[in-house]
């Protein structure tokens, strides 16, 4: 099933990081103070941010292409390595002088304790985009973190028809050449300075986005309570979330804008597509930590609603 995005090319641009895992256990509490004494049994490093969305692309069979970039420390070259064994193109990675985000989360018996960021985010970043061919990509992905790659507007010179957004920014104007956007509830309020307190509340908030901007579609992720498309001309889908025991909710924004990209480019209906994507995101909240959904996966689950 993963052939079926195989002739989809994605530029893929955003806040690449790492996300390292320790896996721990405890059976004492610190005599130095009221907290666990943790005792690590196992650790993980795999992409995150934009490398996560890059991983779930990669994964579901498309070729992506990366932009954005990363430090000059042990980390970098992990993000690097891990992402070119997915045949994903690092090209246009570029090292900087500066540390690699890099999130620490410590889980205790499968409960995460604690996250530790790591980061030091850039202002000016503003890459040679001269060389890209941006007619040679089916979709752009901007993944933002608000982590320096997407701080400045030098992506609002990029053309391409189909610009999908994972937003970070209070100003959706910023994103003003994209097609559709990927906000949860949160991201909403604050670009709206409206509290959302219902569905109706919430189409109303994404009507009045899409009509101040050039934006076709508003896909509001509600977390357990699943998305809701809002479009031009009135149009409104309320999806319901799958029911997941004992989610993680770690990437699960990526693996959303992963495969809503890549079914819509495929089938050109964004409800399917929002569907497959809902599937998706509860998939990987089933799983530990950063993960991916394969199409089979998703298939499966989608073949369980009918």
């Amino acid at each position: 099933m993963n052939q079926y995005f195989q002739d989809i090319k994605v530029l893929l641009i955003g806040d690449f990081m790492v996300d390292h895992y320790f896996f721990c256990s405890s059976t004492r509490m610190s005599p130095e103070a009221p907290v666990p004494v943790l005792k690590s049994y196992d650790e993980l490093m795999v992409p995150g941010g934009a490398g996560n969305v890059a991983l779930n692309m990669s994964k579901l069979g498309a070729n992506v292409s990366c932009l954005g970039y990363i430090g000059s420390d042990f980390q970098a070259q992990e993000i690097k390595k891990l992402l070119n064994e997915q045949q994903i193109n690092t090209e246009n990675l570029y090292h900087i002088s500066n540390i690699t985000t890099t999130k620490r989360r410590y889980y205790n018996d499968d409960k995460q304790v604690l996250r530790i960021d790591y980061e030091k985010v850039l202002e000016d970043w503003s890459p040679d985009i001269s060389n890209i061919n941006f007619d040679e990509y089916d979709v752009v992905i901007l993944s933002d973190y608000s982590k320096g790659v997407l701080n400045n507007t030098w992506f609002s010179k990029i053309d391409n028809e189909n610009i999908f957004v994972d937003p970070k920014k209070d100003d959706f104007s910023f994103y003003s050449n994209a097609k559709i956007i990927t906000p949860n509830l949160h991201e909403l309020e604050k670009a709206s300075k409206l509290t959302i307190d219902n569905n109706d509340t919430l189409v109303k908030v994404c009507q009045s986005i899409i009509g101040k901007t050039k934006l076709e579609y508003i896909v509001a992720k509600k977390g357990e309570n699943g998305m809701t498309v809002v479009g031009r001309n009135g149009f409104v889908s309320h999806i319901d979330a799958h029911q997941v025991s004992n989610p993680d909710v770690t990437g699960a924004g990526d693996t959303v804008i992963a495969a809503l990209s890549l079914a819509y480019i495929k089938t050109k209906d964004i409800d399917r597509a929002a569907i497959i994507a809902n599937a998706a995101a509860a998939v990987v909240v089933g799983k530990q930590g950063t993960a991916f959904a394969t199409f089979e996966e998703i298939n499966l689950l989608l073949e369980g609603d009918k």
